[in-house]
């Protein structure tokens, strides 16, 4: 697979826009874990992706973008799998936060990096050294250091985050491919075409009607995805995907505070060091990438 070339690199822009878009998925997240009690994880997932499509529909309209040569993707079914791999997360991360607590979800996602670089030798021939993969060992000890499976292995709601990390991990790395060939807006378009038309079938069979005073956060869900992943997006087409990636561990001082103070939520000693281990991984991932060039 084909990276941006060094010419096109903008590490700066890149890193600000991989922070803007941890805060903004932890935001989308911690409404759905509000919402997790009272409504299924495919309406919440539909509410998500078909806002985001709306809005997204309406801006081109008002922009006059709205034709078929602007919105042509030159891999339009990798476009609409990238978009599927991206469901797939947002409904194991759903599920996950109605059982688990924020900052913990988000220490198990903190592999979706680690599982990028890796991946990223094959997917997008980028060069990891024998030291990054040290790193990236590290980082999955941390990660099992603060979930503590028992003898038996990973708990099934343990599950629920791997099964996230994963699927995020394969969009990011899709998203870095398909950046050099389509604009961030339609790779935005398609991830919540793909999105918003499978949840409209199926939300039907999880439909719960929707509470007065609970409509704006099912629109901010979705106002939130379409900001999250916007943000995403350009980090990806900025930098490469082992620098940018990292970042993400931002999350983790978002979801304390959040998980803190609105769902009495605060994380075990077990937790913190697990999440420093995996930070230290991703920090030495990121001093080496400013090696590198």
């Amino acid at each position: 697979m084909t990276a941006v070339t060094a010419a096109t690199q903008r590490p700066l822009r890149g890193i600000a826009c991989m922070l803007a878009a941890a805060a903004l998925f932890v935001a989308m997240d911690s409404l759905a874990k509000y919402l997790g009690d009272r409504y299924s994880p495919v309406q919440l997932a539909w509410s998500r992706y078909s806002v985001h499509l709306i809005v997204l529909v309406l801006l081109l309209a008002l922009t006059g973008r709205l034709n078929r040569t602007d919105l042509a993707s030159q891999a339009p079914w990798g476009q609409l799998g990238r978009g599927l791999l991206l469901l797939g997360a947002t409904i194991f991360a759903y599920l996950s936060v109605r059982v688990l607590p924020l900052t913990q979800v988000y220490v198990v996602n903190f592999s979706s990096p680690l599982i990028v670089t890796l991946l990223a030798i094959p997917l997008l021939n980028e060069r990891v050294g024998f030291k990054r993969v040290l790193a990236v060992v590290g980082g999955f000890s941390g990660v099992l250091i603060a979930v503590q499976p028992d003898a038996g292995g990973l708990s099934s709601e343990l599950l629920l985050p791997v099964a996230m990390a994963v699927c995020f991990a394969l969009y990011q790395l899709a998203t870095r491919y398909f950046a050099a060939q389509d604009s961030a807006l339609i790779s935005l378009l398609y991830t919540a075409a793909a999105g918003g038309v499978v949840c409209t079938l199926a939300v039907p069979f999880f439909w719960v009607p929707i509470q007065h005073q609970d409509i704006a956060l099912f629109v901010m869900i979705g106002v939130l995805g379409a900001l999250s992943h916007f943000a995403l997006i350009e980090a990806m087409r900025s930098a490469s995907a082992s620098l940018v990636s990292p970042f993400l561990y931002s999350q983790l001082i978002w979801a304390t505070f959040i998980g803190y103070w609105f769902f009495g939520d605060y994380p075990t000693k077990a937790t913190f060091v697990g999440a420093g281990i995996v930070a230290l991984a991703g920090g030495y991932l990121i001093i080496n990438e400013r090696h590198r060039h």
